[in-house]
């Protein structure tokens, strides 16, 4: 049976396991990868220094995959900008929320004042907002 649209779609130049032309396979990549991911994740919050080198290999490992992957599908003209947008919308994208809490809480006592009335207003105005739907559903 003819299928013409086989030759359309791409082939791998090669199989997981050998080595892209940047220095690395796929599956090594791959495996480097999760490794740091499962460091990251089971790291105490505690030990920041190695969670923020976790976070620095996470980054760089998702960058060498998609890097292998791109190479491995004869696909490296994609590989810089897909790095670009990965470092720039990676994993360690935003800060950690306990240390904008730190950073304001150590600030000063009229932070602190602030921070503590903003959350007493948000919860006032969620609780304003519960009663008026309970009201308008019993007048219904």
């Amino acid at each position: 049976m003819f299928a013409p649209t086989l030759r359309l779609l791409p082939r791998p130049a090669f199989d997981v396991e050998t080595e892209a032309p940047c220095g690395t396979s796929v599956a090594e990549a791959r495996e480097a990868l999760a490794f740091w991911r499962t460091r990251l994740r089971r790291l105490p919050w505690y030990r920041r220094a190695a969670r923020a080198e976790a976070r620095a290999m996470v980054a760089r490992w998702q960058r060498r995959v998609v890097q292998a992957e791109l190479e491995r599908w004869r696909l490296p003209a994609l590989a810089r900008p897909l790095a670009t947008v990965i470092d720039w919308w990676g994993p360690s994208r935003r800060p950690p929320l306990r240390r904008v809490t730190k950073t304001v809480l150590r600030a000063s006592a009229l932070a602190r004042m602030l921070a503590v009335a903003a959350a007493a207003v948000t919860v006032a105005a969620i609780a304003v907002l519960a009663l008026a739907v309970v009201a308008i559903v019993q007048l219904l």
